[in-house]
Parts: structure tokens; sequence; C-alpha cells
């Protein structure tokens, strides 16, 4: 490997990754920490600039504070670094960057949101109000929008969004939440699909209906809420309310019927 003009023996007993880079931003040293962190000897990359090293080594020119690798197709590595300027002994400056390998921590993260994500497919029930919860109510839409393609059968999907009337205050405490959801789940018919879509909003699935019939219904909702039907809030706050409504159209999936429900929220 090239000379360099500091404390080299230090340097390559440190259980940390190092590597130098010099003025004209190539590779003029590493140590054997980072060589075993790369799988690669210094040999092969001491020297070389950013240009003639595989792309998937480009990151080690970067200084940003992660670093993403894939190693010949052997795996990948996630190294913590640091970046820090030094002088050398000809008062060249030397851009010295410092790793520590947290791949496994990376990967136990990883395989840890996975089994989170797992069991919330699982999970179909909202945790607060004990209706269908955001997974659930999708694929109860999923379904109905099958059977509306097949059959041909109305469909309306409606949307409702609840909110503080205090523009200034936090968002609605959980009563206001829980009270709003019994009083629609106890309105709707025995068809309809009821859940919580967002903290603050439900997606009503409501087969056989059209649009004109679901708006209305909605709308009547609203008004017996603004009108005291939701008494049980006592002191918490009467949310206000504003709807969505879409019917199912020819060549609609459910993303697409959701975004026109939510288009006027």
């Amino acid at each position: 490997m090239a000379e360099i003009n500091f404390n080299q023996t230090l340097y390559e007993v440190c259980p940390t990754g190092m590597l130098a880079i010099d003025n004209d931003v190539c590779i003029r040293w590493m140590n054997p920490a980072l060589e075993a962190m790369l799988n690669l000897p210094g040999d092969e990359l001491v020297g070389k600039d950013k240009g003639s090293l595989p792309e998937s080594l480009h990151a080690l020119f970067e200084e940003t504070d992660m670093l993403h690798l894939s190693l010949n197709g052997e795996g990948e590595r996630w190294l913590h670094r640091e970046v820090r300027e030094v002088v050398d002994g000809v008062n060249a400056s030397l851009r010295l960057h410092f790793y520590q390998d947290i791949s496994e921590q990376i990967e136990a993260q990883q395989e840890s949101d996975q089994l989170r994500r797992q069991v919330e497919d699982l999970t179909i029930t909202d945790e607060l109000t004990g209706m269908a919860n955001r997974h659930a109510i999708l694929q109860a839409l999923t379904a109905q929008v099958t059977r509306s393609r097949r059959y041909g059968n109305p469909l309306t999907l409606g949307a409702m969004r609840l909110s503080d009337p205090d523009p200034a205050a936090q968002p609605l405490p959980d009563a206001s939440v829980l009270v709003t959801a019994r009083y629609l789940r106890e309105r709707l018919r025995w068809a309809d699909i009821i859940g919580r879509y967002e903290a603050q909003m439900f997606l009503l699935v409501m087969p056989e209906t059209g649009k004109e019939d679901a708006e209305k219904l909605l709308r009547q909702i609203m008004d017996e809420c603004r009108e005291g039907a939701l008494q049980a809030l006592g002191g918490h706050p009467v949310p206000d309310l504003a709807i969505g409504v879409a019917g199912w159209a020819k060549g609609d999936d459910p993303q697409r019927l959701i975004a026109r429900t939510l288009e006027p929220l």
C-alpha cells in the first residue's frame, strides 16, 4: 500500500474501519478492519478513484452517515460513517472516513418490521373502535369491487372525516372518535361495512346502493350529529364531519374508487 505520514501502526490495529481519501479524490489508504468489513483486499482499492471502481463501491466516496453496499453478490453491508479532515506530513489534507459495521442491527430491525407488518396483516380489528381496521376495510372493498365487476351490481363507497371544531386544537380525543364510530355503526344498514381508514376517517362500503341514496343517508347522519345525536360525548368536543361519496363505475379498482371518494375531503 502507499505510504502515509501519520501513525499508521495505530490505525492498522484499530477495530474501527478507516479509509483515507486525498485531494484528488482517490483512496490513499485503508486499514485491515475496513478490508474485513468489505471482504476486499486494500490493494484492489488503494490508488483508485470513483470512476475506476465498480458502481457498487461508489458510495465509499460519499459522506453520508449511512453507507449501504452490495458486495460482489455475497450479501449486503450497512456501515455507519463519520468523516474527519486531517493534514498529513506534507501539509496535504485527507478526508478520513471512520466506519462501524451495523449490518446485524439493521437486519434485526428489518426482521422486526416485517414481523410487525405480518401481525398487522393478521389483525382485522381497530383497537379503539372494535370495528374493521384499515386492512380489513380494504379487503372488504376489494371483495365488493370484484363482485360488482362480475355481476354489475351497484356499489357506493363513502368516507367520513372527523375534525375538531377548534382549528387550533390537537387531534380529536379518542372519546370523540369512539362515540362517533358507535353512532355510525348503529345508523348504517346491516349490509354496510364500516372501517377506520385513518385515525379520524371512516370508510363505508355500501353494496347494492346507488350514489344518491348513500349520499342522502350520510348527510342525514351528519345533520343528526350536529343536532345532538352524540349525547354520549359529555364534555368532549362534537366533531365536525365532512363526507365524500363515489359510486363504482366500470373500470374502477379499489384504489381508484377510494381516490374519487376522498377527492372532496
